[in-house]
Order: C-alpha cells, then sequence, then structure tokens
C-alpha cells in the first residue's frame, strides 16, 4: 500500500496550499478510472492534477507526464466539464488520516447562481473511487464507478442518493489527534519503548524484536494512514526513538512539508515502494532513488511500476509460449523416433522379398501364408501373402514396402534432427527471456520468433523502417567494452561482424543464455576482465538467480557457426571454464 494515509496528507497539505483560489481550465479522462485537471493557479503557475481510482495505483498527485486521451471523452468526462470547467478551488482537504481527499470547487449553475461541488476522490484499493456531489443537498451527482445495492448494501454510490461516507474503522486520526491520545492509544508498549529508550541494556536482542513486533501490531490497528511497512519503519528506531516521537516528528515535517521523497527499488530496478518519510528498514535490500518533489517520485514509481509488470507480464507470456512451442518439438521428436522404429524392420521386408522369390513353387493360389527356410541362417519363416495376387506379385510388393520404408527413414531422420536443432534453439530463447530488461527487447525476440516460422509475422507499415541490431554494450572496470545480445539474432551479429578473431567470446556452459564478446582491442585479457565479463553472461541468461554459475570462455578465430544453423547457434573449442556469481552491470 505504497500510497498510504500519511502520503496522502502530505499530499493533501500541499494541494490545500496551492489549490484555493485556482481556475480549472480542462478535464480530461485518460481512462476509465482516471481524471486530469488542468489548474491555473493563482500565483499564474498551470499545474495537471491527477485524480486516479485505479486499484493498483490510487491516488491525487500533480504531474508532469504526458496521458492520452480516447478519441471521444466518456460520459463521466463529459459531466466533469459541464459542473466543474471553468470553476474556482475552494479548498482541497483530507478526512482525518484517510485515504481520501475532498476537494470543493465554486461554479455557477444553468440559472446563473453560484453553486458548490465537491470531488471526492476515495482511494481504498479495489474499492477506490472518485465522486461529485453537490454540497448544499449532499447529493451524489455521478461518480467514475457506480455502486449498487447488488454491490454493497451498507453504502451505494449513484447519483441522486445522499453521499455517505465509507465506513470508519475506529481508528484514531494519525496526523490530527492530540499527542495525550496517540500515547493513550499505544498503551503500555509505549511506555516500554520510552523505558527502552533510556536504558538500552535493559532488554536482550530478542525480546527488543518482540517489543518491536508488539507495537508494529498497535499501530497498525490502532491509529490510521499506514500498514505494516511503515509501522515497522515507526518501531525501527527503538531503543534510539520510541515510535510516538517518530510519529510526533513526522506530523511536523508533514505540516512544514520537510519532506523526503523516494522511491525504492529491487535489484533489477523494478520499484518496490514509494514514500515521503524515510524507509531505513530497505537500507542494504533495496536502492534508494531521492526527488525533490512528491509528485517526482510518484511519476516515476507509477510509471516505472507499470512498465515493470508490463515488461513481466509480457516476457512471462513469451516465456510460455516459447514453452509451448517446445514442448510441441518435444512431442513431434517422440513420434519420429516411433516412427524410426518401426522403419527398422524395413529389412524384414526385403528378406521376405527375397524368400518369397526363391519359393515361388511353394505358394498355391489362395494361400494366406507360407513357411520357407531362409538360406541365411537356416531358420524357418513366416511369410504372409495376400490372396488375391501371385506369389511373384507378393514378392514384389513387399520390396515396394522395403523401400518406402528406407525412403521414410532417411525422411524422418532428417525431420528429427532438424526437430532436434528447434528444440535447442527454443531453449536458448529461455535464457534471452530471462535477460529482457525492456519491451524492446521482449518484441525483438518475438520478432526473431516471427521470421523463423514460429508464429505468424506481423508486417511492420512502411513508416517503421527496420533498425540495425543495437545490442547491450557495458564498461568494464578497465575499460573495455563487453557486448550481449539481446535475441539470437544479436547474438550471431556480435558474435560473427562485431568482433575481432582476437577477441573473447563468453557464454554460460549448458545453460542458455546470451552471447557475450569482450572487445580486447588486441590486448591480452586479464583475469579480472574475464571474471566481470563472465559475471555479466551470467546475470543475461537462464542461471540469472543462481550462484556459482560455469561460463565457458575462448577466443572469437574458435568459434564457428555451421552451415544452415539457426540463429544463435554456434560450436567452439579449446574453451576454458570459469565459475562467478552472477553480476547486474547496472548495480557494479
Amino acid at each position: 500500500m505504497p500510497y498510504d494515509g500519511l502520503l496522502t496528507g502530505a499530499v493533501a497539505r500541499r494541494l490545500g496550499s496551492d489549490l484555493p483560489g485556482a481556475k480549472i481550465e480542462r478535464v480530461q479522462q485518460p481512462d476509465s478510472d482516471e481524471i486530469v485537471l488542468q489548474v491555473h493557479l493563482k500565483d499564474g503557475e498551470r499545474k495537471k492534477l491527477l485524480i486516479s481510482a485505479n486499484p493498483q495505483a490510487a491516488r491525487v498527485q500533480y504531474t508532469e507526464l504526458s496521458y492520452e486521451n480516447p478519441e471521444s471523452a466518456p460520459g463521466f468526462c463529459m459531466l466533469l466539464r459541464k459542473h466543474l470547467q471553468g470553476g474556482r478551488i475552494s479548498f482541497a482537504s483530507q478526512v482525518e488520516t484517510e485515504r481520501i481527499i475532498r476537494i470543493g470547487i465554486d461554479t455557477v449553475n444553468e440559472l446563473g447562481f453560484s453553486s458548490e461541488k465537491i470531488l471526492i476522490a476515495e482511494l481504498m484499493g479495489k474499492h477506490s473511487n472518485i465522486v461529485l456531489i453537490d454540497s448544499e443537498s449532499g447529493k451524489i451527482i455521478d461518480s467514475v464507478k457506480r455502486i449498487s445495492i447488488d454491490v454493497n448494501r451498507y453504502r451505494q454510490i449513484l447519483p441522486g442518493l445522499i453521499y455517505t461516507a465509507p465506513p470508519s474503522q475506529g481508528k484514531l486520526d494519525t496526523l490530527g489527534a492530540p499527542e495525550e491520545l496517540l500515547r493513550e492509544a499505544l498503551n503500555d508498549a509505549e511506555d516500554m519503548a520510552a523505558s527502552v529508550c533510556e536504558d538500552p541494556s535493559a532488554l536482550d536482542a530478542a525480546s527488543l524484536r518482540e517489543l518491536r513486533e508488539k507495537l508494529v501490531k498497535e499501530l497498525s490497528s490502532k491509529l490510521q494512514g499506514f500498514g505494516p511497512s511503515v509501522a515497522e519503519e515507526l518501531c525501527s528506531g527503538i531503543p534510539e526513538k520510541t515510535p510516538l516521537q517518530r510519529i510526533l516528528e513526522i506530523r511536523r515535517n508533514i505540516e512544514s512539508g520537510d519532506l523526503h521523497p523516494a522511491v525504492y527499488t529491487d535489484a533489477n530496478g523494478a520499484p518496490k515502494d514509494v514514500h515521503v518519510i524515510p524507509m531505513t528498514i530497505y537500507e542494504g535490500s533495496l536502492e534508494r532513488l531521492d526527488f525533490t518533489r512528491p509528485e517526482e517520485a510518484l511519476d516515476w514509481y507509477y510509471s516505472h511500476r507499470a512498465e515493470s509488470n508490463k515488461r513481466l507480464q509480457r516476457a512471462k507470456d513469451l516465456d510460455k509460449l516459447i514453452s509451448s512451442l517446445e514442448e510441441r518439438q518435444l512431442h513431434k521428436k517422440a513420434k519420429l523416433l516411433d516412427e524410426l522404429k518401426a522403419a527398422e524392420d524395413a529389412d524384414v521386408y526385403r528378406l521376405k522379398g527375397e524368400l518369397l522369390n526363391a519359393n515361388l513353387h511353394l505358394a498355391k493360389p489362395g494361400d494366406k501364408k507360407i513357411r520357407v527356410i531362409s538360406y541365411y541362417d537356416g531358420s524357418e519363416m513366416a511369410i504372409e501373402l495376400d490372396e488375391r495376387f501371385s506369389a511373384a506379385k507378393n514378392a514384389q510388393n513387399y520390396y515396394k514396402r522395403y523401400a518406402k520404408a528406407k525412403t521414410a527413414a532417411k525422411e524422418k531422420q532428417a525431420q528429427l534432427i532438424e526437430c532436434e536443432e528447434a528444440i535447442v534453439y527454443l531453449s536458448s530463447l529461455h535464457g534471452l527471456t530471462a535477460g529482457a530488461a525492456s519491451m524492446e527487447d521482449i518484441e525483438l525476440i518475438r520478432s526473431e520468433l516471427a521470421s523463423q516460422g514460429y508464429i505468424r509475422y506481423k508486417k511492420q507499415s512502411s513508416r517503421n523502417k527496420k533498425q540495425g541490431p543495437k545490442p547491450r554494450s557495458f564498461k568494464l572496470t578497465s575499460g573495455k567494452t563487453l557486448l550481449v545480445g539481446r535475441s539470437n539474432t544479436e547474438n550471431d551479429h556480435i558474435t560473427f561482424k562485431m568482433g575481432q578473431k582476437q577477441d573473447l567470446w563468453l557464454h554460460t556452459k549448458d545453460i542458455p543464455g546470451s552471447h557475450a564478446v569482450l572487445l580486447t582491442g588486441g590486448e591480452e585479457p586479464s583475469e579480472e576482465d574475464i571474471l566481470e565479463a563472465a559475471g555479466i553472461a551470467a546475470w543475461f541468461s537462464q542461471a540469472q538467480s543462481s550462484e556459482n554459475v560455469p561460463v565457458d570462455y575462448v577466443p572469437l578465430r574458435y568459434v564457428k557457426k555451421p552451415s544452415g544453423a539457426k540463429p544463435g547457434m554456434v560450436i567452439f573449442t579449446n574453451n576454458r571454464t570459469v565459475w562467478v556469481d552472477p553480476v547486474d552491470p547496472g548495480k557494479r
């Protein structure tokens, strides 16, 4: 829950200072559950105010991002334009420390009389909503999500009904309650924390951890505005500061605007949390990106999270598709092996034809079977006959079946080789999807699959000219350049077009992954260069999350591509192997 009550409070107080007197110049609805108000502040500055009821990204914030609007405005957007466009904002405030922001707008109705409307942003996960009400009557004009009695018996959000606020959870207003009430709400646990701060040696490590866990539960259950992660942050200061001291400090900072907006990302750069208070609990596990204003942090967090989620989903879907194609080839291989095994009986057909020709005198018209002695080993053999034909004709039929089986065996053997090559090729793509760092990388792999005929190819428009390969490029500590392919086509390009014979080629041993080429400039690479390059090569492979990964390396002059081989398929000799942990090149 990144956008919690404390973050809502920080944003609401900023809006409460900026927006009174601002004019709403334009209303847009880029998505079904998002609206953007373009406002002209009283100091002359123009800003975009985003209000989102998206269950995964509910928030209110200034934004500098561009949003693409539909060709025709949705009904709720047209209603907001009718009631709000041209109006003046009178106030913007948070409801206690809940994730609810109310924005008052002074407008003029159809009869020319002044009227106040209130736009309410309820930012509560899957229950998020944007509601417009008439201030005087308290009636709902409309909402971005209509809630009928079939969905919620307690609270309906429908035009014409009196607006009912979301039910209270009985928690204390963290940002507004007096200090005495906060202290009383936390009871004995806060007193214990205070005593530990006075005498840090009073509790051992296990008891201190138990006290923190107790306080986390109390904070989450008794105070508005935050969940377990922020509660854990508030309790992490013991024994230096008690949770109450941290809360009072945060209240002062939010009221004064002394904020520390930051986004916290994992090793892959994917955003995991965002807040305006320092989250020291992430030190050592997540990277911190600092920003000047809350809206900058929020824009970065939600745009990159959406991109990261989309990339991960696309990569997952592509990997699933590759697995399906691979499974199909494995089934084909099993079928071919069965057919080849059956084709091994071809010599039996030849033998029966020979023995039948040698014993034509034993066959009588209408016989369905005769028994003859094999002149190869002296054993008796039964030969089935088609009673419709003569013995000579039956012998000819056996020769035809023999020739057909031998031809089929050759064809099946060729198909089996092709099938096994396809399995190896498709297996190599798993390592590439694991290392895909952008949507472009994923689309590159998909395009390669299409060019190889595995999926339907979608032709590009004439406007989109095909771009040349753009492999990843990294500078090592020594200054040397390491190239890493994003697809098998790029693997071939860096290996056979960009690299020189004296350069070093690297690839994870028997593990699908990208080709890597260390450009040595004719110099002998140092052991440090090889280990650093191998760590990066391991990162861009299916063994990215493993440890002690084997990586082969060899001068490029020993790497060859067999004639007719699929993209990325090579053979090499004179290789050596190092064992390294994968290294994210962006975190070195």
